[in-house]
């Protein structure tokens, strides 16, 4: 299952950096927030992972419910 969630930067390439190689930058908010997506895998997961390794960055992230 896909996983969203925008991050509160408009910065998309240092968001980037902080993601593993199953989420990806996918866009940009017309209030010019960075949206990410992936889907989890093994301990690679938006909860246990994407989330805290942003937040380490200053980048502060929400799911997006589908």
């Amino acid at each position: 299952m896909e996983r969203i969630a925008i991050v509160r930067t408009s910065a998309p390439t240092q968001v980037a950096a902080y993601l593993p190689s199953n989420y990806e930058v996918v866009g940009i908010t017309p209030a010019g927030h960075v949206v990410i997506a992936g889907v989890d895998k093994a301990g690679w997961t938006m909860n246990d992972y994407v989330i805290p390794r942003l937040a380490s960055g200053m980048h502060i992230a929400s799911e997006v419910m589908k």
